[in-house]
């Protein structure tokens, strides 16, 4: 991406500008970075529409057998309940799948998005089946494309031209010296920080230590995809906090951070009180588990309000549109009001059935507002109160629009600002870490293994309540937790690394939520989490980690509940563990769980169809 740094030099010296872009950088970077760990990212692109992407991959981690085995001691339940997977009520099916190309007409200064070869129109997704369980916890590679059993030919609405470009910028982001450098600190501060944090287990074990230069990686891909939310004027949705994948020609690196959800789509947009937006999309097939539009304000990326995907008014055909502007209402039944310092919309698909639900088309428009400009392109908006001032002031909005943005911003400026993002992580990854190792209510280390009631932290979306901690087992032992999801539609239990990131859960099932799992007669659920397989349905593997960390979430939470979800834990050999699980636990051999998986990766590559890519 070739530049001239220098053409706009008779509006904005280098230097000022470098250490404008660095101002701004730390602005956005706690709003991104937050939100990302309930949320997602965005990504920019003037009056564009977009769509969204994610991940695939193309790792196929090694199974060992595990040691013990409880199937024997299992009753083999052939109970009509016990013998399905239990899921939220059926939603509500919509009409037949094509595809949402979003065009660009982009004028932000930054490389254009390419335009898409067909006319917009809406999405269906195609099935595969995959293989393989991992169990040894390695730097994770892209995950391999299987040849589909069946296929429909489809195209999966998140890999759309904005979301390309945007990838094709952050590769190229992480690769300037700035970032290289910034790596090299947060290995360092994070190693340091952990071994305060799990002191009681003695810090982090060898295979954490192993992972750590991919999660800072990763961490770094995700600030070079937040460095691309600063500008409001040139709005995109577009897709992060995925693992590696590959696809269109395009090896893409993880950017995961801060306890992912396996099951969640994320997807951020920029926006700005000055400007007007129309947000679009459409809902095929089942409706996720849930939908969320989340308006984000101030550094610490806090939930001024949420728009739940239950209560937007839709077409027959599944699509809706969205007014987002200063007002308190809207022409059209579905508005979003945004504030002086609203810097973002997060949207979220949570997705509990793999295989049936699928993320939505979704595209943004800025439709009035003030030009963009060079305040806009290095984030001006975001600063604050720098920000919020211009925003409420039309004389400053219009002093600062008379300077144009540059019409490529030089990939060392992104480095920079991206840099100055990574740089917050050293307080930001401590600050997630301690949901897991510190208790709350006491402000106290936790002991590994103890999973408590949930409760809402400020840390995670507002609507959400979560159980966190970390374990410490050995090939010998099991985490048995029983959950009773209460009024929640929702649960998920994810295994991440000390690092609070996930690892291969394509190929491997580390992690399991309330459609996965099978419910007891009760209606509780109980999961069984331990680096070896107990060949019982409900295995929730480490994938290899004999240490690392948990975050169980509830969703789907009425407005005000009156049956809270519980939590709790033990610790258990694997030769008592028949002995403490609940009669009717439906089994797995080692047949059950290849199926498992199949159906697991046939899932996963649902969202990144058509397989084989061209």
């Amino acid at each position: 991406m070739a530049t001239k740094p220098f053409t706009y030099g008779r509006f904005i010296g280098r230097v000022g500008g470098l250490a404008v872009a660095l101002g701004i950088g730390a602005a956005i970077a706690n709003d991104a970075a937050i939100a990302s760990a309930d949320e997602g990212q965005s990504g920019t692109s003037e009056g564009s529409a977009s769509a969204s992407a994610s991940e695939s991959s193309d790792h196929r981690a090694e199974h060992k057998p595990a040691t013990k085995t409880v199937k024997k001691d299992l009753k083999d339940s052939t109970d009509r309940n016990d013998g399905k997977p239990a899921a939220p009520p059926k939603k509500k099916k919509k009409t037949p799948k094509t595809q949402l190309q979003a065009v660009s007409t982009n004028a932000t200064g930054d490389e254009p998005a390419p335009k898409p070869d067909t006319p917009a129109q809406t999405v269906a997704v195609a099935s595969t089946v995959g293989t393989a369980s991992g169990e040894v916890t390695k730097p994770v590679t892209k995950a391999a494309v299987h040849e589909p059993a069946t296929q429909t030919l489809a195209v999966s609405p998140l890999g759309t031209p904005e979301q390309r470009a945007a990838e094709r910028r952050a590769a190229e982001t992480v690769n300037t010296l700035p970032v290289q450098l910034m790596k090299l600190v947060l290995q360092f501060g994070w190693r340091s920080t952990a071994q305060q944090q799990f002191k009681l287990v003695g810090g982090p074990d060898q295979a954490n230590l192993d992972a750590l230069n991919q999660a800072v990686d990763e961490y770094a891909m995700g600030a070079a995809f937040q460095q691309q939310l600063l500008n409001p004027m040139t709005p995109t949705a577009v897709a992060q906090v995925a693992p590696p994948h590959t696809w269109y020609g395009q090896d893409v690196g993880g950017s995961r951070i801060l306890y992912d959800n396996p099951d969640t789509i994320y997807r951020f947009m920029a926006v700005n009180k000055t400007s007007t937006y129309v947000i679009t999309g459409r809902f095929t097939g089942e409706d996720p588990a849930e939908t969320t539009f989340s308006v984000l304000t101030g550094l610490s990326g806090s939930t001024a309000s949420v728009l739940n995907g239950k209560d937007l008014q839709r077409n027959p055909d599944g699509s809706f549109t969205i007014t987002v502007s200063g007002s308190p209402t809207g022409p059209g039944p579905n508005h979003i009001q945004i504030t002086d310092d609203t810097t973002l919309i997060a949207v979220r698909n949570t997705l509990s059935d793999w295989n049936t639900q699928d993320p939505m088309t979704l595209s943004i428009e800025r439709t009035g507002g003030p030009p963009n400009s060079l305040f806009a392109q290095l984030g001006g908006f975001a600063i604050p109160f720098i920000g919020p001032t211009v925003t409420k002031s039309p004389l400053l909005t219009t002093l600062v629009s008379l300077v144009p943005p540059l019409p490529v911003m030089p990939p060392l400026l992104r480095g920079t600002v991206t840099a100055v993002i990574m740089a917050l992580g050293l307080q930001m990854e401590a600050t997630y870490i301690k949901v897991a190792t510190v208790d709350p209510t006491t402000g106290e280390r936790r002991q590994p293994n103890v999973f408590t009631d949930p409760t809402q932290n400020a840390q995670f979306l507002s609507t959400q309540m979560q159980s966190a901690g970390y374990f410490q087992l050995d090939d010998s032992q099991a985490l048995v937790l029983t959950i009773d999801p209460g009024d929640a539609g929702y649960f998920v239990v994810p295994v991440t690394n000390d690092w609070t990131i996930t690892d291969n859960y394509w190929d491997q099932q580390t992690s399991l939520n309330i459609s996965q799992a099978r419910k007891n007669d009760d209606g509780t659920y109980t999961i069984v989490v331990s680096p070896q397989d107990p060949q019982i349905w409900n295995w929730v593997s480490t994938g290899g980690l004999h240490q690392g960390t948990i975050s169980i979430r509830f969703q789907d939470l009425p407005e005000k509940p009156t049956n809270l979800p519980t939590v709790s834990s033990q610790v258990v050999s694997l030769d008592q563990l028949p002995g403490v699980l609940p009669a009717g636990t439906v089994p797995a051999d080692a047949a059950v769980r290849q199926g498992q998986l199949a159906e697991r990766k046939s899932g996963f590559d649902r969202r990144f169809a058509p397989y084989p890519q061209p």
